[in-house]
């Protein structure tokens, strides 16, 4: 593993530079490419951030930048094979969460991962820990990775005369970052060094009210009958300890569900009072199924998703998996009944 003095002066020597973040993107991936590739161009370097999806309507706030470019595109084609300098992965650590992208990701001169999920991390049997990529930084420690940015930034901001932060931008969105990954500073996660940061972007001007409207506040109808649908699915296991639902792609199609409006079904499932493991599947497509973990207190959800080539935190996981929607559940219903048997 490496620090984030060696991440800092590889994005220093780079001219140009891609930022891969997960599938299924949150507002912690989102706020974090974005901040990065906004100080990168206050450096005079070319960055965008890779992702074949749509970015959910409720961070599209923070998507350009003061010109008017996007941060985000899905053309891989925008830095060439021969010009792209630096691939960086942000708030993930395997391939297998930037499938599309990966032979873009290795093609770069230098390979960087930035991450907090302790499933990145590969362990040998001497003990020596690594990433996929050149340098890695990746700390399970950290909150989110909106945290580890904002460390990265202030070390970028050592390193050279251009000024990069305290800027409002950058702190606005590493504030959706944060906020997001810890459930509003809700989760257990939730630490003083996340607090500590917050104080700190309050003097670069953010103004956090908008920014939690924007992300908080901003629904659609559409996503309320998702929720709505969901739960009329929903199954309860190991006498009301766990809680299983789904959505087909039928489903989303009918009621015209855009990006990231299925993220909060999870949430509500969680939040009912006896649930300790919740697991929530999404048909993105024939025999494509995306499957949400969540524990409440004591469940290791992230060794489910492992054993499903995912992965994930301990309370916050998960995985794909390539099957037909009845029998995917089928499955995770027993895992789950499985996980909290003992608790």
């Amino acid at each position: 593993m490496d620090d984030l003095r060696t991440i800092a002066s590889k994005l220093i020597s780079a001219k140009n530079v891609l930022l891969f973040p997960h599938v299924g993107i949150d507002g912690d991936a989102v706020g974090s490419c974005v901040s990065i590739a906004k100080a990168l161009r206050s450096m005079g370097k070319k960055a965008y951030a890779l992702y074949e999806e749509d970015v959910p309507a409720n961070l599209s706030f923070m998507l350009t930048d003061e010109h008017g470019e996007p941060y985000f595109t899905s053309d891989p084609g925008i830095i060439s094979d021969e010009e792209l300098d630096v691939s960086m992965a942000v708030d993930c650590g395997g391939f297998d969460r930037f499938k599309p992208y990966g032979d873009k990701f290795r093609a770069a001169k230098t390979t960087l991962v930035l991450d907090h999920h302790g499933t990145s991390i590969t362990t040998e049997d001497d003990g020596s820990t690594h990433g996929i990529a050149d340098h890695s930084v990746i700390d399970p420690e950290a909150a989110a990775c909106g945290v580890l940015v904002f460390d990265l930034l202030k070390e970028l901001q050592t390193m050279t005369d251009v000024h990069i932060v305290p800027d409002r931008e950058i702190g606005e969105a590493l504030f959706a970052a944060i906020t997001t990954d810890t459930g509003n500073f809700q989760y257990s996660n939730t630490n003083r060094k996340c607090h500590e940061v917050m104080a700190e972007l309050y003097d670069w001007g953010i103004d956090s009210n908008k920014v939690s409207v924007e992300i908080y506040e901003n629904e659609r109808i559409q996503e309320v009958q998702i929720r709505s649908r969901a739960m009329d699915h929903m199954t309860m296991v190991g006498n009301g300890a766990g809680a299983i639902s789904y959505v087909s792609k039928g489903d989303l199609e009918e009621i015209g569900v855009k990006a990231g409006e299925t993220d909060s079904v999870v949430k509500v499932m969680r939040a009912i009072g006896g649930v300790e493991v919740v697991a929530f599947l999404k048909e993105k497509d024939h025999n494509v199924i995306r499957v949400s973990f969540r524990s409440k207190y004591s469940a290791d959800v992230a060794a489910i998703a492992r054993k499903y080539n995912g992965g994930g935190h301990k309370k916050a996981a998960g995985c794909t998996l390539y099957m037909p929607i009845d029998e995917a559940v089928r499955i995770i219903s027993s895992e789950v009944e499985e996980a909290v048997k003992n608790l």
